[in-house]
């Protein structure tokens, strides 16, 4: 079989496995899933009204033709971003490909509230933790500042 050929395959099944088995083994965060991460985290980390971590992993790639420098990262070597919020047992929760935290779809539901996150308490919201590269900041601000940019910007 021609490259193009399999790699539509491999395309295909992938997706078609996504599409099948996410609902069953990564379903979509709820109140109820958050609770019983920040539940662990409090137990087994002695850290409560957190509810997940994030973190990102570069993966290796050998770069889309006429891309330029566009998956080139300071390692010096091309890849893309996976990120994942994980729960308290190091259990995926969400999963998404975005090589700046700022522009992936996990930031922006972040932001939207629309994460399924149950409303925080006061005076401790629920909190997501993580390393250098993912700001400190309240996401629900965070879209308000994004549309006070893009008015500016028009």
């Amino acid at each position: 079989m021609g490259r193009s050929t399999v790699s539509g395959i491999v395309e295909e099944v992938c997706e078609a496995l996504w599409k099948n088995l996410q609902p069953i083994v990564m379903p979509e965060p709820n109140e109820e899933i958050w609770r019983a991460s920040e539940k662990v985290f409090k137990e087994k980390w002695n850290f409560p009204h957190c509810v997940a971590a994030i973190d990102g992993k570069h993966v290796r790639i050998k770069a889309p033709p006429h891309r330029g420098s566009e998956f080139f990262n300071y390692k010096k070597y091309r890849s893309v971003v996976l990120l994942a919020l994980v729960d308290a047992n190091k259990r995926f929760l969400t999963v998404d490909d975005g090589n700046v935290f700022s522009n992936s779809n996990i930031a922006m539901r972040l932001a939207r509230q629309n994460i399924g996150l149950p409303p925080g308490g006061v005076p401790l919201p629920y909190i997501e933790i993580g390393d250098e590269a993912f700001p400190l900041k309240k996401y629900h601000e965070a879209l308000e500042d994004s549309a006070r940019q893009n008015v500016s910007l028009n």
